[in-house]
């Protein structure tokens, strides 16, 4: 078992990603790098799902070495076996 030992922020937004919210993820982020972590733990992770994402609109708002936000988009609906399996395919 591997333990991260970081704190993980996960922020559901139900319409299109902003750079507001990159922006406040990210003062969320080094709020608690600052005031809640310790130093033998490992940077917080933000980590943003949203309906929609603009790439655009990640590429530009985040610094180039940023390695503690993510933004991704999230499905309404699981995937069924055909589809797991060929996601399974695809990255093994």
């Amino acid at each position: 078992m591997v333990l991260l030992r970081s704190f993980v922020i996960i922020d559901l937004k139900i319409g299109k990603l902003k750079h507001q919210d990159i922006g406040q993820m990210q003062m969320y982020v080094n709020y608690y790098d600052r005031e809640v972590k310790t130093e033998s733990e490992n940077p917080t992770i933000g980590i943003i799902l949203c309906k929609e994402k603009d790439d655009f609109v990640i590429e530009y708002t985040l610094p180039e070495e940023n390695k503690q936000v993510f933004a991704n988009e999230y499905k309404l609906y699981l995937p069924n076996k055909k589809e797991l399996q060929k996601l399974l395919a695809h990255y093994l």
